[in-house]
């Protein structure tokens, strides 16, 4: 069972560790417990904890839909948008096409739904400072890590979409949060590698914990994103001890590699292959512009197949593109293309029996270019099951695989190249390749280590940024729109410009 997010907290518990000048908010409440006497409860700094990781399912509002694949995809060489037509969910349209505004929703519900991690994360760190010396060293220990850990993450996501952005710590920062420039992207980068790197310390290993602790930051987590958030910082100073921790990741024993067609079912969440999952499952209370616990990833990017099909009414968003067929079949790579793609007339999963219909052309119903679908998150008919709770159409099952071990191997690799230690880098890279069925490689090159996460993470919200942090802009992106120097990171929303009046700046895609 997901049991992470099966008690979320909403907005009564983010204003903890906020102060008021009015004498009428700082009389003693009479009939309630006192802030001091709340976070004296570790059960209550908990439910803090599970606050901050909440905002990772937040995917619709203001008839705008966050998902990964939208920055990560559908702005790369490997997709394009799909959906009904080419104007439907049109900003979509305009990421891939990089005619971006910074006035568009979009770009302020990403800025919007990362800063609330960052501001719960925070609120559970004032909370334990108060509490200290009220709970154990163990429950400190553990609040702490993870505090660090999901506060880290939510400023990851930032940086990799906007650059550098306002650096909050402390309360005062809150009170005057208006009037806090951006910091750069160095320090950035800089202050989330020290999150990640204080929260390993006291992090447990993912065994460690019970089955209701499943979607929590383990060692292996904070360990697992140092390194790559090193990588995608640039700073070759944070190489070396992002290559020992891979290395601390590997030697755990924690985590392996698992059939390729295995990883998406819904039997096998949370397995053996994954560093970290965000967690979702239907639920009774999930429809439309609520932000709960079922995931759109499962409808958005299914075969646009129609009402009356037995496979349900998928949207067709991001739709794989013909060169990374190419690309797959030049590679010889069958088992991984399998997986990733679907062909007009295709059987998906035989026990299933049902052919697909892919246009090769945009139809009445389908703005499909390539006559291609994505499959990761289209799921066979025996994980199908009918529900009658929510909105079936925003409340899918899959969790959303955020950090696969393959994905932690071949940043490996790349790093053992990049500090010297080329000849270390066989080994994990080998081994995400003869998993895929290819034959091994003596001295892998950066390029190679490249193409393979092309083909091994293709249609998992990584690509685009992949292609910013090693310089690989292709043709492609060339001819949708992409300028150098502009479009490497996605525009500040204008919103928080003008709630700043100008101490935020723009960013050159601005």
């Amino acid at each position: 069972m997901k049991k992470i997010y099966k008690s979320l907290i909403a907005g009564a518990l983010i204003g903890i560790g906020t102060s008021s000048c009015s004498n009428f908010l700082e009389r003693e409440p009479l009939a309630r417990e006192t802030a001091s006497v709340f976070v004296s409860d570790p059960a209550n700094i908990d439910r803090m904890l599970i606050a901050a990781y909440n905002p990772m399912l937040w995917s619709f509002q203001q008839s705008q839909f966050y998902n990964y694949f939208i920055f990560g995809d559908i702005a790369s060489d490997d997709a394009s948008k799909g959906g009904l037509t080419e104007g439907d969910l049109g900003y979509m349209q305009s990421v891939q096409k990089f005619q971006w505004n910074a006035s568009d929703p979009m770009y302020e519900l990403v800025w919007q739904k990362h800063f609330a991690g960052v501001f719960r994360a925070n609120n559970a760190l004032f909370a334990l400072e108060t509490s200290k010396d009220k709970i154990s060293e163990e429950d400190y220990n553990q609040g702490y890590s993870e505090a660090r850990f999901l506060r880290g993450w939510h400023y990851f996501q930032l940086a990799k979409m906007f650059g550098g952005v306002p650096l909050l710590q402390t309360e005062d920062d809150y009170i005057n949060i208006t009037q806090i420039a951006r910091a750069t992207e160095k320090e950035t980068y800089d202050f989330i590698l020290t999150d990640f790197r204080e929260a390993q310390v006291h992090l447990k290993l993912k065994a460690e914990y019970d089955g209701n602790y499943l979607g929590r930051a383990t060692k292996g987590m904070a360990q697992s994103y140092f390194a790559k958030a090193a990588l995608y910082s640039n700073e070759t100073a944070y190489y070396d001890e992002a290559y020992n921790f891979t290395k601390e990741v590997v030697a755990s024993g924690q985590y392996a590699l698992i059939d390729f067609e295995k990883i998406w079912r819904l039997e096998n969440e949370n397995g053996d292959y994954s560093i970290f999952e965000v967690q979702f499952e239907p639920s009774a209370f999930h429809n439309w512009n609520l932000q709960s616990t079922g995931s759109y990833s499962n409808m958005m990017t299914s075969v646009r197949a129609g009402t009356d099909s037995e496979f349900g009414e998928g949207w067709g968003f991001n739709i794989p593109n013909k060169e990374l067929d190419a690309l797959y079949r030049a590679a010889g790579d069958d088992i991984r293309r399998e997986q990733t793609l679907i062909y007009d007339g295709e059987v998906v999963y035989p026990q299933d029996g049902f052919a697909m219909e892919i246009p090769s052309e945009p139809s009445d119903n389908w703005n499909n270019t390539e006559g291609l679908a994505s499959q990761k998150y289209f799921l066979p008919l025996s994980e199908q099951t009918k529900s009658s709770i929510g909105d079936h159409r925003c409340n899918g099952p899959s969790n959303y695989r955020m950090f696969r071990y393959a994905d932690l191997l071949l940043f490996q690799a790349e790093l053992a190249i990049k500090v010297g230690k080329a000849g270390e880098a066989a080994t994990p890279f080998n081994a995400v390749r003869t998993r895929a069925g290819l034959p091994s490689l003596g001295a892998p090159t950066l390029d190679q280590v490249y193409a393979e996460r092309r083909l091994e993470l293709a249609m998992e919200g990584h690509r685009f940024f992949d292609q910013v942090r090693t310089g690989q802009i292709t043709q492609r992106l060339l001819d949708e729109g992409f300028v150098k120097g502009t479009h490497e990171k996605f525009p500040i929303p204008q919103s928080e410009i003008d709630l700043t009046n100008g101490i935020i700046k723009p960013n050159p895609s601005n």
